[in-house]
């Protein structure tokens, strides 16, 4: 991200207008995912990663195109089109991992997901500036990430072909009980567990804090701290070294232990205490940046996993699309808000050493209320739901004959005629929540970005 951070001197643009580009990949996943998931769950996962892949390719070409023509315009545009395909691969990754591994082997594959992800995210911001200064061109950086992108399409037309090999190797009646077993009913949705939407919530502010955070730390470091650009970046990229460690023990951890819950509150306490460190104290930024990771390591393993622990594997798709969803609309208000206060930062605040006490303020405070919604999801699970979601593999067996009958309720609600008479108006007010908070991301997207 690290190239970006030029843009606001190549672009003559201020900080809130650089929250409004960033907030464009989030902004159109506020909705992407959810229509992304229903597509995966109806039509499957090979036309879903196609489309993604070619639109992701394809936006990284024309970010790259715009750096020749100092064109905001045509850099914001080529975000848009990369966000449209970012937000659905993770999802058609996740919704494979979901349904192939859906119990023991789940946590470990997913985690071996993550991981990859960080490497590549850790090379990205440690190697940005130096592409850049080694060209001399900051344009250098994305026309490397647009080659990687080109690169990740041509290996997944590799898989759908060898998907395809397997279709056609598998009997027409094993291929008839798979596509009955995972046929989606919409209705689904409205019957999701009210555990299920706490992790919602907890994606919307958890989630929405990390993206936020690491499109800015970068400049945090280099600015709070006086550092050069080269330096700021590669402690800014410090920040993707422990998922890159820790995630897959964590895989084999819940795997054997469970405890997902648990790793979710010390994930939201871990941000909280590293936006304390490097926004109030002059401790190494390293220090905040290593504890931010272990967040960024803790909860999205739990909170994923969790997600496909309880949800049918026919609606899994569409389960993690809305996830997805709320962490790109916490993303694109938080990155917007983000952006206002640094530039109210700037004019209030002489010294730039200073420049970042509201947005530090602020991350403190939305990680609070992180950890306060973390605490709720571990006593609705410890009490509600029989501690599904700490057990281990083993000890999951006896948690699920437990709340068998709850976990089997949504689907015969679903697929009954009169299914409106089993819906309640608890059963609407998520989704309507979540329609709000998508019509605020992109009014103040769309205010912003004029």
């Amino acid at each position: 991200m690290s190239a970006f951070m030029r843009c606001t001197q190549e672009l003559d643009i201020t900080n809130t207008q650089y929250g409004a580009l960033q907030s464009s990949v989030s902004a159109v996943n506020t909705v992407l995912p959810i229509l992304g998931g229903l597509f995966i769950d109806y039509f499957g996962t090979n036309s879903g990663s196609l489309i993604a892949t070619s639109l992701i390719m394809l936006g990284n070409l024309i970010i790259s195109l715009s750096t020749h023509t100092q064109s905001f315009s045509t850099m914001v545009a080529g975000r848009i089109l990369y966000g449209l395909g970012s937000g659905t691969i993770t999802v058609v990754q996740e919704t494979i991992l979901g349904s192939w591994f859906k119990g023991k082997g789940l946590a470990i594959t997913i985690a071996i997901q993550i991981t990859t992800s960080r490497i590549a995210s850790f090379l990205s911001m440690g190697t940005a500036i130096p592409i850049a200064n080694r060209f001399g061109f900051y344009g250098a950086a994305f026309w490397a990430n647009f080659v990687v992108c080109a690169l990740s399409f041509g290996i997944n037309l590799v898989y759908i072909g060898a998907m395809r090999r397997i279709r056609r190797n598998t009997s027409q009646n094993v291929l008839d009980r798979l596509r009955t077993k995972h046929k989606f009913n919409p209705r689904l949705v409205v019957f999701f567990f009210g555990i299920y939407w706490m992790i919602i919530v907890e994606s919307f502010t958890l989630g929405g804090g990390w993206n936020s955070f690491l499109h800015i730390n970068s400049e945090l470091v280099k600015l709070r701290f006086g550092v050069n650009d080269a330096i700021a970046a590669w402690s800014a990229s410090v920040s993707q070294i422990m998922p890159i460690f820790l995630v897959p023990f964590l895989g084999w951890f819940f795997d054997l232990y469970g405890k997902r819950t648990d790793m979710l509150v010390l994930s939201t306490s871990t941000f909280t205490i590293s936006m304390l460190l490097l926004g109030f104290t002059k401790a190494n930024p390293l220090i905040g940046l290593v504890v931010f990771s272990i967040s960024l390591a803790l909860g999205p393993l739990a909170e994923i996993t969790a997600i496909s622990l309880i949800l049918p594997s026919n609606s899994l798709g569409t389960g993690l699309g809305i996830y997805k969803s709320a962490m790109n609309t916490g993303s694109t208000i938080v990155d917007i808000v983000v952006g206002v206060l640094q530039d109210r930062g700037s004019r209030v605040l002489e010294d730039s050493e200073n420049s970042y006490d509201y947005v530090m303020a602020f991350f403190t405070a939305w990680g609070a209320v992180s950890t306060l919604v973390a605490g709720t999801i571990f006593l609705v699970d410890r009490f509600k739901w029989s501690s599904l979601l700490r057990s281990n593999a083993s000890d999951r067996k006896e948690a699920y004959h437990v709340v068998k009958a709850k976990i089997n309720r949504p689907m015969l609600y679903a697929a009954a005629t009169n299914w409106r008479d089993y819906a309640a108006l608890w059963n609407y007010i998520p989704l309507i929540i979540l329609g709000c908070l998508l019509v605020v991301s992109w009014v103040l997207f769309a205010v912003k970005l004029a």
